[in-house]
């Protein structure tokens, strides 16, 4: 990155923590807006917890200092938006025209089955199809995998069809793509696993919890993730960073969702190639042009290091200390590589099911990760509520 790359660059969305660091780490001054203003990303860069969501966004982006912005999830799902604060200021990114057509699941599964590859096969209403939980019912407007659901008997009647689409179900491995495009090209900078649970007993089965990656993959289904990129961004002109959620079963490569933005996934990707994805995102929108193979070197199915992310959730009410939130700041002995993130501020109070904060780690093995992920993970829940009853 040139040095006239040390300008302000405005990100806002749900959850900007992870692009935030990016941007710092490729010498850009952030500049954010988003619902948390969490602890540890107040530390590094300018935030402010932005009300109302997403309406606040127009005033905060007209009052910040000047210089291009770029937004995270879930802004994909607020074209207008994104149009009107683009008008005043230089968009790194997709536009509202853009996310129209990427978001509707009808044209990319058009475009995806004319280009020779399989998607699962989408409907505008469930009248007619089996309520046995083969299929599944998907908001317009949806965001980390909240209010998915299988379309069975009891689903059918208290969803609207008019608010949602219904989508084939395939079983497999739920990963994510992450690539970068521009002039109708794209480069696929990795791939890694979703890991989905429900966190909340009210909620999805389908909620975004983490992700472990690179995923280890043969020769056939990662041309297949090439290929499916290269499709979307020359089909709907993306810009930048854009993701894809799919399913993995066997050698098939089943997408499910485009995700046209910076996405969760992506941090994990940038630990493990060791590079700023804001970086090449800037490039990419600014100047329309892909790095070289070279510079981005896709991980191998050989290569050893596994990385991984994971969100720990609230498992009952309960009020952030002062106690809680200093001992995580203090944990990041390298505040640029955390192993615990998006670190809630003294006082927050958060309900059952609300996220607490991030742990990141590696591993030499997938067996490692996940032990250390969910070993780190336990800590913090005992930290959180020690002295509580739910620490019982």
């Amino acid at each position: 990155m040139t040095s006239d790359m040390s300008d302000s660059i405005l990100i806002v969305g749900a959850s900007v923590r992870a692009a935030a660091f990016s941007a710092l780490a490729a010498g850009l001054r952030p500049v954010c807006g988003d619902l948390f203003a969490d602890a540890d990303l107040a530390a590094r860069a300018a935030v402010t917890a932005v009300r109302p969501y997403p309406a606040g966004f127009v005033d905060f982006a007209r009052t910040a200092p000047p210089g291009p912005w770029m937004y995270t999830g879930a802004l994909e799902n607020e074209p207008e938006l994104v149009d009107r604060i683009s008008r005043n200021r230089p968009l790194l990114g997709n536009s509202g025209e853009v996310l129209k057509r990427v978001r509707d699941p009808a044209g990319v599964h058009r475009t995806l089955v004319r280009a020779g590859l399989v998607a699962p096969e989408c409907r505008a209403t469930s009248a007619g199809l089996p309520r046995n939980g083969t299929w599944l019912c998907k908001p317009l407007k949806s965001s980390g995998g909240r209010r998915v659901h299988p379309l069975d008997a009891e689903t059918a009647t208290v969803r609207r069809d008019s608010a949602a689409y219904f989508q084939q179900r395939i079983e497999g491995l739920a990963c994510a793509a992450v690539y970068l495009a521009a002039g109708g090209e794209s480069r696929l900078l990795g791939v890694t696993e979703q890991l989905l649970r429900s966190a909340h007993p009210r909620e999805s089965e389908f909620c975004y919890t983490g992700s472990i990656g690179p995923l280890r993959m043969s020769e056939q289904a990662a041309a297949t993730f090439d290929r499916i990129g290269r499709v979307l961004s020359g089909e709907f002109e993306l810009q930048g960073i854009f993701g894809v959620d799919a399913v993995l079963a066997g050698e098939t490569v089943w997408p499910v969702e485009v995700n046209p933005r910076y996405t969760a996934s992506v941090e994990v990707v940038e630990r493990a190639l060791r590079i700023s994805v804001v970086d090449l995102h800037v490039a990419a929108c600014r100047d329309r042009q892909l790095p070289s193979i070279v510079e981005i070197p896709i991980i191998s199915p050989s290569s050893g290091k596994w990385f991984g992310k994971q969100i720990l959730f609230a498992t009952a009410d309960i009020e952030v200390t002062p106690r809680f939130t200093e001992q995580a700041l203090r944990h990041n002995r390298r505040p640029e590589q955390p192993e615990v993130a998006d670190i809630p501020r003294p006082g927050t109070r958060l309900t059952v099911g609300q996220p607490v904060l991030t742990v990141l780690a590696h591993g030499d093995s997938d067996a490692e990760m996940r032990q250390v992920l969910n070993d780190r993970s336990r800590q913090w829940a005992d930290l959180l509520y020690a002295g509580t009853s739910a620490a019982q």
